[in-house]
């Protein structure tokens, strides 16, 4: 019998998908292992709201932490308390600026196992997990095995769809012991700035992304892709370049020192297609690449390549998509 433990935070009045992904990983993993049990620990303000959801998509059982704020100690401690007192084989968390780049790593250190980050799959042979990841900056995919006592993967967003929710589902929900509020946290919040403009959607969210480059030229292009973005309900994303110029906040940034996405729809202007971009957009279910250099790198990895001057197709795809939606 394998257990399987996934994280959730729970800060928002509404399940954010990333966890939701995690519990259709879990159940994926514990169909292939065999019998076991998927438990969800759920920390942050709203968690007492999330159990009946959480068991809805796929949840055996939630274990909730009600806590004013979910920072970076805080969750640390909790998942150790949570993972030495309930034992899993596997423990699944999502690869994001906390859990990817600080939970995750920190926990493996201290429970003396290996970890993999940024995983979009894996492979079961027998009781032997082989986790995927990409390797090379994304231009490749790697097999990875994980040495130690617990199975600790990080999942990246996209890589699993949310099971439909079953209301007919039934599991347990309860209070999980957990002492968060001993832990002196050395890092302290002061202020959190959201570099987001009014009305645009998280890039984590989006079904579409409009992304932009360096060849789009200025901040007033990108005015351009906004009015794309706002007609197709899509989000605003960006290249290294565009981000360093200014052109759009680093908080839209795509790429591996940015935001990992995998939408639906993923719209390519004006970029090149370095490695670090690819890294970041590489597993969006459709890629269409929009450039005037025919070489671009971009279009190796495009569904749809339309080998032009921005300016002469976005203006003509914006009023397109409007007569389509009217």
């Amino acid at each position: 019998m394998v257990h399987i433990l996934t994280f959730c935070t729970a800060s928002q009045p509404e399940i954010p998908r990333h966890p939701l992904e995690l519990l259709a990983a879990a159940r994926a993993l514990s169909a292939q292992l065999g019998e076991g049990t998927v438990h969800t620990l759920c920390v942050g303000p709203a968690s007492g709201a999330y159990g009946e959801e959480l068991i809805h998509r796929g949840a055996d059982r939630v274990l909730t932490v009600e806590c004013p704020s979910v920072e970076a100690e805080i969750a640390l401690a909790v998942v150790e308390s949570a993972v030495r007192h309930l034992a899993p084989q596997v423990v699944l968390l999502p690869h994001d600026d906390l859990s990817g780049a600080y939970v995750g790593p920190c926990l493996a250190y201290r429970l003396e196992t290996g970890i993999a980050t940024d995983c979009g799959g894996f492979a079961v042979q027998g009781e032997d997990i082989r986790w995927l990841r990409p390797v090379y900056g994304g231009k490749a995919m790697a097999y990875m095995r994980i040495r130690g006592p617990v199975q600790l993967a990080t999942m990246r967003s996209r890589a699993f769809d949310p099971l439909p929710a079953d209301p007919t589902r039934r599991g347990e929900i309860q209070s999980f012991p957990a002492d968060w509020e001993s832990v002196r946290p050395q890092i302290r919040v002061v202020e959190r700035l959201e570099e987001k403009e009014e009305g645009e959607l998280p890039l984590d969210r989006a079904e579409i992304i409009v992304s932009g480059g360096r060849g789009i030229g200025s901040a007033e292009g990108f005015a351009v892709l906004r009015e794309l973005a706002r007609v197709l309900g899509a989000a605003i994303g960006g290249s290294r370049p565009a981000v360093d110029l200014g052109w759009v906040p680093h908080s839209h940034l795509v790429g591996q020192t940015g935001k990992i996405v995998a939408p639906n729809l993923y719209i390519a202007v004006g970029i090149s297609g370095a490695a670090q971009h690819i890294a970041g957009a590489g597993s969006s279910k459709t890629i269409v690449a929009i450039n005037k250099d025919s070489d671009a790198p971009i279009f190796k990895l495009a569904h749809i390549g339309v080998v032009e001057e921005w300016e002469k197709v976005i203006p003509a795809l914006i009023e397109a998509c409007r007569e389509w939606r009217s």
